[in-house]
Protein backbone atom coordinates (compact mmCIF):
# COMPACT_ATOMS: atom_id res chain seq x y z
CA UNK A 1 0.00 0.00 0.00
CA UNK A 2 1.07 3.21 -0.68
CA UNK A 3 0.59 7.02 0.74
CA UNK A 4 -1.28 7.55 -2.18
CA UNK A 5 -4.16 5.64 -1.57
CA UNK A 6 -3.98 5.05 2.01
CA UNK A 7 -7.04 4.60 4.54
CA UNK A 8 -4.65 6.38 7.04
CA UNK A 9 -3.87 9.40 4.68
CA UNK A 10 -7.68 10.00 3.83
CA UNK A 11 -8.75 10.21 7.33
CA UNK A 12 -5.50 12.90 8.17
CA UNK A 13 -7.16 14.57 5.19
CA UNK A 14 -10.66 14.30 6.38
CA UNK A 15 -9.72 15.37 10.09
CA UNK A 16 -7.94 18.66 8.98
CA UNK A 17 -11.27 19.34 6.40
CA UNK A 18 -13.55 19.15 10.17
CA UNK A 19 -10.57 21.01 11.68
CA UNK A 20 -11.15 23.60 8.83
CA UNK A 21 -14.92 24.06 9.09
CA UNK A 22 -14.97 24.30 12.83
CA UNK A 23 -12.31 27.49 12.29
CA UNK A 24 -14.95 29.01 9.86
CA UNK A 25 -17.67 28.11 12.65
CA UNK A 26 -15.68 30.16 15.35
CA UNK A 27 -14.61 32.90 13.01
CA UNK A 28 -18.51 33.43 11.94
CA UNK A 29 -18.72 33.48 15.70
CA UNK A 30 -16.54 35.50 16.96
CA UNK A 31 -16.28 38.54 14.23
CA UNK A 32 -19.52 37.56 12.36
CA UNK A 33 -16.84 37.04 9.35
CA UNK A 34 -15.32 33.36 7.57
CA UNK A 35 -12.11 34.43 6.43
CA UNK A 36 -11.59 33.54 2.52
CA UNK A 37 -8.44 31.87 3.53
CA UNK A 38 -9.82 29.10 5.43
CA UNK A 39 -12.38 28.05 2.62
CA UNK A 40 -9.66 28.43 0.17
CA UNK A 41 -7.65 25.73 2.22
CA UNK A 42 -10.59 23.74 2.59
CA UNK A 43 -11.49 23.53 -1.42
CA UNK A 44 -7.92 23.35 -1.58
CA UNK A 45 -7.64 20.07 0.35
CA UNK A 46 -10.43 18.25 -1.69
CA UNK A 47 -8.00 17.30 -4.25
CA UNK A 48 -5.24 15.81 -1.76
CA UNK A 49 -8.37 13.91 0.10
CA UNK A 50 -9.69 12.26 -3.81
CA UNK A 51 -5.70 11.29 -4.29
CA UNK A 52 -5.41 9.73 -0.93
CA UNK A 53 -8.73 8.05 -1.15
CA UNK A 54 -8.52 4.08 -0.95
CA UNK A 55 -11.45 4.08 -3.73
CA UNK A 56 -12.87 5.78 -6.61
CA UNK A 57 -13.94 9.30 -5.68
CA UNK A 58 -16.64 11.47 -7.70
CA UNK A 59 -14.62 14.28 -7.79
CA UNK A 60 -16.31 15.43 -10.86
CA UNK A 61 -19.82 15.28 -9.54
CA UNK A 62 -18.19 17.06 -6.62
CA UNK A 63 -16.80 19.69 -8.44
CA UNK A 64 -20.25 20.18 -10.58
CA UNK A 65 -22.21 20.64 -7.05
CA UNK A 66 -19.60 23.10 -6.34
CA UNK A 67 -20.04 25.38 -8.91
CA UNK A 68 -23.49 24.93 -8.58
CA UNK A 69 -23.67 26.14 -5.15
CA UNK A 70 -22.04 29.34 -6.11
CA UNK A 71 -24.11 29.95 -8.99
CA UNK A 72 -27.10 29.52 -6.79
CA UNK A 73 -25.46 31.45 -4.27
CA UNK A 74 -24.49 34.68 -5.71
CA UNK A 75 -27.51 35.87 -6.18
CA UNK A 76 -28.46 35.03 -2.41
CA UNK A 77 -25.79 37.07 -0.80
CA UNK A 78 -26.19 39.77 -3.32
CA UNK A 79 -29.81 40.29 -2.37
CA UNK A 80 -28.14 39.40 1.40
CA UNK A 81 -30.56 36.43 2.25
CA UNK A 82 -27.04 34.53 2.79
CA UNK A 83 -24.08 35.44 3.51
CA UNK A 84 -20.99 35.71 0.62
CA UNK A 85 -18.88 33.66 3.65
CA UNK A 86 -21.81 31.40 4.05
CA UNK A 87 -22.17 30.31 0.60
CA UNK A 88 -18.48 30.28 0.13
CA UNK A 89 -18.24 28.01 3.33
CA UNK A 90 -21.46 25.64 2.08
CA UNK A 91 -19.90 25.18 -1.74
CA UNK A 92 -16.92 23.86 0.11
CA UNK A 93 -18.56 21.47 2.69
CA UNK A 94 -20.37 20.11 -0.56
CA UNK A 95 -17.44 20.06 -2.49
CA UNK A 96 -16.42 17.43 -0.18
CA UNK A 97 -19.94 15.58 0.21
CA UNK A 98 -20.08 14.91 -3.17
CA UNK A 99 -23.48 13.54 -4.64
CA UNK A 100 -23.81 10.61 -2.12
CA UNK A 101 -23.82 13.75 1.21
CA UNK A 102 -24.53 16.86 -0.42
CA UNK A 103 -28.46 16.44 0.67
CA UNK A 104 -28.06 15.27 3.93
CA UNK A 105 -25.17 17.77 4.47
CA UNK A 106 -27.14 20.27 3.13
CA UNK A 107 -30.28 19.83 4.92
CA UNK A 108 -28.19 19.10 8.44
CA UNK A 109 -26.57 22.53 7.90
CA UNK A 110 -29.84 24.46 6.75
CA UNK A 111 -31.62 23.03 9.73
CA UNK A 112 -29.30 23.60 12.10
CA UNK A 113 -28.71 27.44 11.17
CA UNK A 114 -32.31 28.02 11.20
CA UNK A 115 -32.94 26.67 14.33
CA UNK A 116 -30.11 29.03 15.55
CA UNK A 117 -31.88 31.68 13.96
CA UNK A 118 -35.51 31.00 15.73
CA UNK A 119 -33.18 30.72 18.97
CA UNK A 120 -31.71 34.29 17.83
CA UNK A 121 -35.54 35.37 17.38
CA UNK A 122 -37.05 34.49 21.29
CA UNK A 123 -35.94 36.01 24.89
CA UNK A 124 -33.44 32.66 25.24
CA UNK A 125 -30.98 34.02 23.75
CA UNK A 126 -30.71 36.50 26.71
CA UNK A 127 -31.08 33.58 28.87
CA UNK A 128 -28.04 32.39 26.97
CA UNK A 129 -25.74 35.48 27.13
CA UNK A 130 -26.61 35.90 30.97
CA UNK A 131 -25.52 32.38 31.28
CA UNK A 132 -22.18 33.22 29.44
CA UNK A 133 -21.44 36.04 31.34
CA UNK A 134 -22.02 34.36 34.59
CA UNK A 135 -18.93 31.93 33.92
CA UNK A 136 -16.69 34.87 32.72
CA UNK A 137 -17.86 34.25 29.08
CA UNK A 138 -19.02 37.81 28.63
CA UNK A 139 -17.52 38.16 25.13
CA UNK A 140 -19.25 34.95 23.61
CA UNK A 141 -22.41 35.65 25.23
CA UNK A 142 -22.94 39.14 23.20
CA UNK A 143 -22.65 37.07 20.15
CA UNK A 144 -26.42 36.24 21.50
CA UNK A 145 -27.19 39.72 21.76
CA UNK A 146 -25.89 40.59 18.26
CA UNK A 147 -28.40 41.67 15.17
CA UNK A 148 -26.24 39.40 13.76
CA UNK A 149 -26.74 35.93 13.21
CA UNK A 150 -23.00 33.40 12.68
CA UNK A 151 -24.67 30.99 10.42
CA UNK A 152 -22.01 29.14 9.51
CA UNK A 153 -22.09 27.72 12.98
CA UNK A 154 -25.05 25.93 11.79
CA UNK A 155 -23.60 25.23 8.40
CA UNK A 156 -20.63 23.38 10.27
CA UNK A 157 -23.18 20.69 11.71
CA UNK A 158 -23.40 19.92 7.78
CA UNK A 159 -19.34 20.11 7.55
CA UNK A 160 -19.09 17.75 10.91
CA UNK A 161 -21.57 14.90 9.27
CA UNK A 162 -19.84 14.89 6.14
CA UNK A 163 -16.50 14.39 7.90
CA UNK A 164 -17.84 11.23 9.86
CA UNK A 165 -19.45 10.04 7.17
CA UNK A 166 -16.35 9.66 5.36
CA UNK A 167 -14.65 8.98 7.98
CA UNK A 168 -17.12 5.43 8.97
CA UNK A 169 -17.08 4.83 5.08
CA UNK A 170 -19.75 5.99 3.98
CA UNK A 171 -19.16 7.51 0.44
CA UNK A 172 -18.65 6.74 -2.99
CA UNK A 173 -15.06 5.76 -2.63
CA UNK A 174 -15.56 3.11 0.50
Amino acid sequence: MDIFESAFASQVSIACFVSLVLVAAASDIVMYKIPNIVVLMIVALYPVFVIVSPGEEEWLWSLGIFALTIVVGIPLAHFRIFGGGDVKLLAGILLWAGPALAAPAMVLGLVAGGLLSVLMLTKVRFVIAGALASIGRESLGKVFLARNMPYGAGLAFGGIFTGWALMVGYGPGY
